[in-house]
């Protein structure tokens, strides 16, 4: 994987922003999976905007399945200007703008249109001025839609039914503590070894959208997908400062324009994937997908998480989110 990456490197070299015609240039996204993804449409229909609007001076080149790295690693490349464009998970700006975690506290979003409502409007706004005055990274806009669930290998009807299961999570600690207090054994575990983990019992779930359950083909080996509804997925959209200081007025417009369009589109697509793909989970694979007690869950996950949220320093955008109409 190294060697390959290195190739990519070395086949556009100086690429965040490619000069390949007097007046144009060509600027570089990655995205963790294919480009037939929700990620990866989004950034292809940015392009398409971005070169409509400034007449093919300025296009965009997508390099999927995380070959100029992903994460902290594409982070850190786009702040030095080496790529442009990143869709990243919250948690990787934590440091720098602690803020934007409480989009991943479990439950804090009641439905795809308050989820919407809130990245749209004035706190999304907040969350990219934290994230702008923090970094050398601006947000364009959020991705996202999508609806985390438990997905798991053992039988899972009721909530008590949760305890005591081996479950893959992110190790932050809003996540981490409200899976434990359901009784859930929080386990580390890189994303590309769950499978095999699955199939060993090193691990009896983990919590994803339905989409990448079917593109990782995890129904294999866990055919219950319960429906916990615990987290909206959203993605800051990222884009170089140093990179968008180098255009032309006219040029800085159409990318947030650009940012607008895309935004919308990616959201809407990846929310229908979604529904879709729940669908192909049960109708094609015999995936369960099982209606639980949410009311019973939240209970627990709420009390367990009030410390945590204070220690974080996010009670007021907890509450901001949760109020906003």
């Amino acid at each position: 994987m190294t060697m390959v990456r290195n190739m990519v490197f070395a086949a556009v070299a100086g690429l965040g922003m490619m000069p390949f015609q007097a007046d144009a240039v060509e600027l570089a996204a990655t995205i963790d999976g294919p480009v037939t993804t929700g990620q990866g449409q989004g950034f292809l229909k940015f392009g398409e905007v971005l070169s409509d609007l400034t007449n093919g001076e300025v296009t965009v080149k997508v390099f999927p399945d995380a070959q100029l790295g992903s994460g902290g690693e594409a982070f850190e490349l786009l702040e030095d200007g080496q790529i442009a464009l990143y869709a990243i998970a919250p948690g990787y700006l934590a440091e720098f703008a602690p803020t934007v975690q409480s989009l991943v506290v479990p439950f804090v979003f009641r439905d795809f249109d308050h989820w919407q409502s809130v990245v749209s409007g004035e706190i999304g706004v907040e969350f990219a001025n934290d994230v702008a005055e923090a970094t050398d990274a601006m947000v364009i806009g959020y991705f996202g839609g999508s609806i985390r669930n438990l997905v798991s290998s053992k039988p899972v009807e009721t909530a008590e039914d949760v305890a005591g299961l081996r479950v893959r999570l992110h190790p932050a600690a809003v996540q981490v503590k409200a899976w434990e207090a359901l009784g859930v054994v929080p386990t580390v575990m890189a994303y590309g070894e769950i499978y095999s983990g699955l199939q060993l019992g090193v691990v009896d779930g983990l919590e994803n959208e339905a989409e990448w359950v079917l593109r990782m083909k995890f129904y294999e080996q866990a055919k219950y997908y319960v429906q916990t509804e615990h987290e909206y997925v959203t993605r800051p959209v990222l884009f170089s400062k140093s990179i968008y200081d180098s255009l032309t007025p006219e040029q800085q417009e159409a990318v947030l324009e650009a940012g607008r369009q895309a935004t919308a589109y990616q959201r809407e697509l990846e929310h229908k994937f979604d529904s879709e793909s729940k669908a192909a989970l049960r109708d094609e694979h015999g995936v369960n997908i099982v209606e639980i007690d949410k009311a019973k869950i939240q209970s627990a996950v709420a009390q367990a998480l009030e410390p945590v949220v204070e220690e974080l320093g996010l009670v007021e955008a907890v509450e901001s989110i949760r109020n906003y109409k």
